[in-house]
């Protein structure tokens, strides 16, 4: 099964489930989008380079990724990613913001599965053994026999167990990325790996979403595991729907960057284009190192750059939002969570970004997302980085 004709279907949704005031693309503009020039160049690329980043960690005497180091360091027991049992999807949770204790608690098994993957993934990369690179690929090869996510529908697995798949899905991907290469043999298990992504991938897929998880955060949540799933397996229809979501982000954006999608989330509004902006700025990683910089995307004089420079000094100030989430005073408790803020390390290494991130990371370093690609400072920040910031 392909992705063929997704990009088209996905057009109908954004021409209809727009909501006042958003200028997402009509149908006939998305069908006649042609991301034809996007493949996939190198499969085993990544969304780092895992042999030069060990080469420099190996050596490196900048303070904060020696102390990212020392927090990776400790490692994490093979038996803490066999302890989570492989989760068909079939399953119905708990709504996050109608129960979120009942939701906590039925999310705390993906929560450990994604920190112990992520974490052994990111011991694997400065280990002298292939031990922790060996467990990742055994966890996840017992998810892939599990048949995880196949049994997905939304009839009966609900919403919020298809938003739970999004997150545990690129935390497998990114884990898998950084292992795949540097575990000799178990070709079998990551073949099975690879065929199961795919598989889950495809599934989840299957569901375009509503009015509005069709084409905001959700969106780009789904286009983060569709670019890495599509680069781990080759394929350019899942790589080419993770790129669609900077296009259709960048489409969409107001003149000053603002997503009008985040926007109506109201006293959310700030959170949401965080958390929305930091997806986009992994797809745009991904497909960096597959040699295609989405930063050239534009259309009216806007960009990525234009949604990221928003974001910057919405996180600086929450209640630049008010123009345009109607005033309401905007919740802050995402400003204390280091997770939302892993995505400065990427908007860092853009010159015209950089001073602003560099504030913003300040005392979050080293940063931390259990599920998108985990140690995002030891995996990206330049060495001396904070000083050049401040120049």
């Amino acid at each position: 099964m392909r992705l063929s004709g997704r990009l088209i279907s996905l057009a109908a949704v954004l021409a209809l489930g727009a909501p006042q005031g958003a200028t997402a693309m009509t149908l006939e503009q998305r069908a006649a989008l042609d991301l034809s020039q996007y493949r996939v160049t190198d499969p085993d690329a990544g969304y780092f380079d895992v042999e030069a980043r060990r080469v420099l960690l190996a050596s490196t005497t900048d303070p904060i990724l020696r102390q990212a180091i020392a927090r990776v360091r400790p490692g994490v027991p093979c038996a803490a990613a066999m302890a989570t049992p492989p989760f068909a999807g079939d399953a119905q949770m708990n709504m996050f913001y109608e129960d979120n204790s009942a939701w906590k608690e039925e999310v705390s098994q993906f929560h450990d599965f994604e920190d112990a993957i992520s974490g052994l993934a990111a011991a694997q990369l400065i280990s002298k053994t292939d031990a922790n690179g060996k467990c990742v690929i055994a966890a996840l090869d017992r998810w892939a026999q599990g048949k995880a996510f196949l049994s997905f529908k939304l009839e009966k697995s609900g919403l919020q167990t298809w938003f739970q798949i999004e997150s545990t899905l690129f935390a497998a991907a990114f884990a898998f990325s950084v292992v795949r290469d540097e575990v000799p043999g178990m070709d079998a298990e990551k073949r099975r790996i690879e065929q199961w992504l795919h598989a889950a991938a495809l599934t989840h897929l299957s569901y375009d979403g509503g009015p509005n998880t069709c084409c905001n955060n959700h969106f780009y949540r789904r286009a983060v595991y569709a670019a890495m799933i599509g680069v781990l397996t080759k394929d350019d229809d899942l790589f080419r729907y993770g790129v669609s979501a900077v296009y259709s982000a960048v489409d969409e954006a107001g003149p000053d960057g603002a997503l009008p999608r985040e926007m109506e989330r109201k006293d959310r509004a700030a959170h949401y284009h965080n958390y929305a902006t930091m997806y986009l700025a992994y797809i745009a990683q991904i497909a960096k190192r597959q040699g295609y910089d989405l930063y050239n995307v534009s259309k009216d004089g806007r960009s990525l750059d234009t949604i990221i420079d928003y974001a910057l000094k919405v996180d600086a100030d929450p209640a630049l939002v008010a123009p345009h989430s109607g005033g309401v005073k905007q919740a802050t408790w995402f400003l204390k969570d280091e997770q939302f803020f892993t995505w400065l390390e990427l908007a860092a290494q853009r010159p015209q970004h950089r001073r602003a991130a560099l504030e913003l990371l300040g005392a979050r370093r080293p940063a931390y997302n259990r599920s998108l690609g985990g140690f995002a400072t030891l995996y990206f920040m330049e060495p001396g980085g904070a000083a050049r910031g401040e120049n």
